[in-house]
């Protein structure tokens, strides 16, 4: 096996991985041919080096392959199966792991950050986070079902309901995705961007209401709820939007969430949160929504043809992530990209 490892900053090497073994007998795992990986935001802070990682990991925060060594008594999971592998893990030292609650770990441990990511030709990885891809679900679609997770735990723990005005700010993939979402469980999104090129993505994708730089966001946010303002806000720190105008757009008592596909910084006052008693959230990757967000793929709830993708082979891995990094540097934006590992 052999990985694109992130030695420094802005310095990557292609070197041997060791397999791994467990030292608990409860624990099964497979060999997984990775055949697509796709590189985001957080790969790019973390080439960077604006995203804290550990030394010597192979970066690449999403992956699918074909299962080439299957573990044992796996029924629908055998060798030579198209499968997604769930980038997190939980890290069974924090007190709710020791208590049987993995799902609510303190210390998430995310692929390409904490472990090895799927820049890599095969990655050996814990059977249970294998999960099958039916010949309805593309390549292309099943790379952003962690988008979907995440989107999905932002509903959940926001507690969205039909009819609920949701600000997204950010119109990045993920904030297109959760865009759709909302209009699939009868809410009512309104997306915010700086980019005009992202809105029209989003226009194309089926998002009713969107606001760009020109706009006064307060202004029309207030006029498409009625004076209200908007119930729930979600706030992408990838979006290049001062956090405060989460803040801005949220009606007395509303529900903000601060979340994303990195934990990039943003300065915030939260004079204005104060002022209107809002309701902090910090919404992390989830691994709890997988075969759901697979389903949502299958069933057709999601159009994800119009995002707003790149292309690379896996040995110009080190241009593709330097060019990146250039492009976020020039204008602040990370195409997200696709690796074909065949």
């Amino acid at each position: 096996m052999k990985g694109w490892k992130l030695k420094e900053e802005k310095s990557l090497a292609l070197e041997e991985l060791a397999e791994t073994t467990s030292v608990d007998s409860t624990v099964d795992f497979s060999k997984v041919k990775i055949t697509k990986a796709l590189i985001t935001t957080a790969d790019v802070l973390r080439y960077i080096g604006d995203l804290d990682t550990h030394e010597d990991v192979v970066l690449g925060s999403y992956g699918i392959g074909i299962i080439s060594e299957s573990g044992s008594n796996l029924f629908g999971l055998e060798k030579g199966k198209h499968v997604y592998v769930e980038p997190y893990k939980p890290c069974n030292e924090c007190y709710n792991c020791k208590n049987g609650e993995e799902k609510k770990c303190s210390n998430l441990m995310i692929a390409g950050e904490d472990y090895d990511g799927f820049l890599a030709d095969f990655a050996q990885v814990e059977s249970s986070k294998l999960f099958l891809l039916p010949d309805s679900v593309s390549d292309y679609e099943a790379l952003f079902i962690g988008h979907i997770s995440l989107a999905l735990s932002i509903i959940d723990k926001l507690g969205i309901q039909k009819g609920d005005y949701v600000a997204v700010i950010g119109a990045n993939n993920l904030g297109i995705i959760l865009s759709q979402l909302l209009i699939y469980y009868q809410a009512v999104p309104i997306l915010i961007s700086n980019y005009q090129d992202n809105i029209e993505i989003a226009k194309a994708s089926g998002i009713y209401y969107t606001l760009g730089e020109g706009d006064n966001w307060q202004k029309e946010v207030s006029s498409l709820t009625g004076g209200r303002m908007a119930k729930h806000v979600v706030y992408f720190s990838e979006s290049n939007i001062h956090a405060n105008k989460a803040f801005s757009v949220a009606s007395f008592n509303a529900d903000v969430a601060f979340t994303g596909d990195s934990y990039k910084n943003n300065p915030i006052s939260f004079s204005q949160a104060i002022k209107k008693q809002l309701d902090i959230h910090c919404i992390n990757a989830s691994s709890g929504n997988t075969a759901a967000s697979i389903n949502l793929i299958a069933n057709k709830a999601i159009d994800l043809s119009h995002l707003k993708l790149d292309n690379a082979k896996y040995d110009a891995v080190p241009e593709t992530l330097e060019n990146m990094a250039n492009k976020l540097a020039e204008d602040g934006l990370v195409v997200e990209t696709i690796v074909d590992l065949i």
